[in-house]
């Protein structure tokens, strides 16, 4: 459940992020989506945090060492 909110949260971001890179036409057309991906991702990791229990937790951080992002 966490996962998905985790997931949810992330796409909605990137989703407005694009929204913002075509809309926008200045020097903001950069900063603006920059901004977004990183406030979306500090928003879904901080979800993920205060709903997932210490299970989850646990089997997300083994996840990660097991399988690292490239």
């Amino acid at each position: 459940m966490a996962q998905t909110i985790r997931f949810a949260i992330f796409a909605v971001s990137a989703a407005v992020a694009g929204l913002a890179f075509f809309a926008l036409r200045s020097f903001w057309t950069w900063i603006a989506p920059l901004l977004i991906l990183f406030v979306g991702s500090t928003l879904a990791e901080y979800a993920f945090n205060r709903l997932a229990s210490n299970e989850e937790k646990q089997r997300d951080l083994e996840d990660r060492v097991r399988n690292p992002p490239t």
